[in-house]
């Protein structure tokens, strides 16, 4: 793999031959070349340092750092689409650490396109931060089928951190469609996840959620109890305080018990309420007769109300709260409006039933490609399989056949390897022979050298020396020594050397001549005197390398 630096010396280097070998008039768009490139790669590293910097004031837990650093970046600088896909998911992060909702997907979109082909990291938080924005503008489905393939690629990160995030936030869009049995379920995939991962903080928030769950689905035994295990369990402050707040509300319509509903609501916090805790203080002051409070409250909750559920959902307690003054016209009206408002929410979770059915369409749609896959891949085996075992009946049918040529071919070989024996010794006899008919001046050196080699004093070795010396150059000189040795060798050894001439004609020269020594049968020691060849060991690679070049063209 080349890196960024060793690619840009790479591209240098090539570019500079290059223009070394081009016309001289066109040499000056070489200089231009070389500015882009350098440009180029500095504002690349620029961009790469830059969302480094981001990263590190992310790990830091700084999102006002990560965002100045973000803002302060150049996009129109951005050279490929890997650099504005990477600014589009960081900015969507820091915006979400940031805890500013967002409902236009315009940069989650873009970090999707790109990075949705490219299995990682990178892709699960795409999907992630896409499926955050899409609930925030209520299409719910489309938010559902981000979070299943943003969990699909933390599954196979194995990142329990990020699994515990995306169950926890399917379980948001199913309670904001009122499918509370379904958030009840994701919740509780959540709080798994972040217990493995050991992020107790995580873990306590999503309980908190999941026993607000319970309360939505009309479950306060199990709410009530789970409220008071987090409260023992983790004697956190703020989760306290929320607890005071649930537990008052379910003291209200499950306990009826509005004096100590009171009490445990001036535990917590007013900044901690909501424009429902509101609502449930009104009643709490109104069921023990205390009109002036309960009117007091009803108009800060209005004061507070922003959405249609907030203002239906104050509506239906204000209505409970005129009802008991006997104000049953405006009672009446109250809940009619809250009902309309209830029937709108429930077109919308029509809808999301609906949107349900498109995300189990989706996602049947993916099992079914991946079913594809899968029968394929399994009718492939089932195809290797078949093959193996009519192989395995045309290899026993083979071994059977085998087994009976196999004794037959030893019966042969045996007869062979006598022959061969046989012919062996014929060809060592008519080599002997040659050698005998050759010349005896040539044996001569065959004997001198071998004493050459046996012999121990270096006077007499000296003297063989000489002799062997006169012998050997008396032979050069004959320029009918290798054509008579030839002559005798086709004679006597079957016209070896002419059947070598027609299988193998590119060896010639010296190495015919070697060739027709060790034909002829003359020692190792003779033929390196004889070929002035440095050592013996040499001598017999070169013996080597050309059986090995007569046995290729046969």
């Amino acid at each position: 793999m080349v890196t960024n630096n060793e690619g840009e010396v790479f591209i240098f280097q090539n570019i500079c031959i290059f223009g070394s070998r081009i016309n001289p008039m066109r040499r000056v768009r070489v200089p231009f070349l070389l500015l882009y490139l350098i440009i180029f790669s500095s504002c690349r590293q620029s961009a790469e340092k830059d969302f480094n910097l981001v990263e590190a004031f992310l790990f830091q837990d700084k999102p006002d750092s990560a965002m100045s650093c973000l803002e302060k970046m150049d996009r129109k600088s951005f050279r490929s689409e890997s650099n504005l896909a990477r600014y589009a998911l960081l900015k969507s992060i820091v915006l979400d650490k940031s805890n500013i909702a967002s409902d236009d997907d315009s940069l989650t979109r873009k970090a999707v396109e790109f990075f949705s082909k490219r299995p990682g990291r990178n892709r699960m938080l795409s999907f992630y931060y896409h499926g955050l924005v899409l609930a925030n503008a209520r299409s719910y489905s489309s938010a559902i089928v981000a979070f299943e393939i943003a969990e699909e690629e933390a599954l196979r990160l194995n990142d329990g951190h990020y699994l515990g995030l995306i169950n926890r936030n399917k379980a948001d869009v199913f309670s904001s469609t009122y499918d509370h049995e379904n958030a009840v379920l994701f919740r509780e995939k959540a709080i798994g996840y972040f217990g493995n991962a050991n992020e107790k903080r995580y873990k306590a928030f999503a309980e908190l959620s999941l026993a607000i769950d319970y309360m939505n689905n009309e479950d306060y035994s199990k709410a009530d109890s789970l409220f008071t295990f987090i409260r023992n369990q983790y004697n956190d402050p703020i989760l306290n305080h929320y607890c005071d707040i649930y537990q008052a509300e379910i003291l209200i319509e499950y306990h009826h018990n509005p004096e100590m509903a009171l009490t445990m609501f001036r535990r917590a916090p007013k900044e901690d309420y909501s424009v429902i805790d509101f609502g449930y203080l009104a009643l709490a002051f109104e069921q023990i007769q205390q009109r002036d409070s309960s009117d007091l409250w009803l108009t800060k909750g209005n004061e507070m109300a922003v959405t249609e559920s907030d203002s239906a959902a104050l509506d239906y307690l204000k209505s409970r709260i005129v009802i008991a003054r006997g104000r049953y016209r405006e009672g009446f009206y109250l809940v009619d409006r809250a009902v309309s408002v209830q029937d709108s929410l429930t077109r919308v979770l029509l809808r999301q039933s609906i949107s349900a059915a498109q995300r189990d369409y989706y996602k049947s749609e993916s099992l079914l490609k991946e079913e594809k896959v899968k029968g394929l891949n399994q009718r492939f085996v089932f195809t290797i399989l078949i093959a193996i075992l009519v192989l395995s009946l045309f290899i026993s049918l083979a071994v059977f056949n085998s087994q009976k040529k196999e004794r037959q071919l030893k019966e042969n070989m045996a007869t062979l390897a006598f022959r061969d024996r046989e012919m062996n010794q014929l060809q060592q006899d008519n080599a002997h022979l040659v050698g005998t008919l050759f010349s005896g001046m040539v044996h001569h050196l065959d004997t001198l050298c071998e004493g050459y080699y046996q012999e121990e004093d270096s006077h007499k070795k000296e003297v063989v020396y000489r002799q062997i010396k006169t012998l050997v150059t008396t032979l050069r000189k004959d320029p009918e020594l290798f054509s008579e040795l030839q002559r005798n060798l086709d004679r006597y050894c079957n016209q070896v050397m002419e059947r070598l001439s027609v299988q193998v004609p590119r060896i010639r020269g010296e190495n015919l001549h070697l060739i027709m020594l060790f034909f002829a049968g003359f020692s190792y020691e003779t033929v390196q005197i004889l070929m002035s060849k440095n050592s013996i060991a040499s001598l017999k690679t070169v013996r080597s390398r050309l059986r090995k070049e007569i046995l290729d063209q046969q």
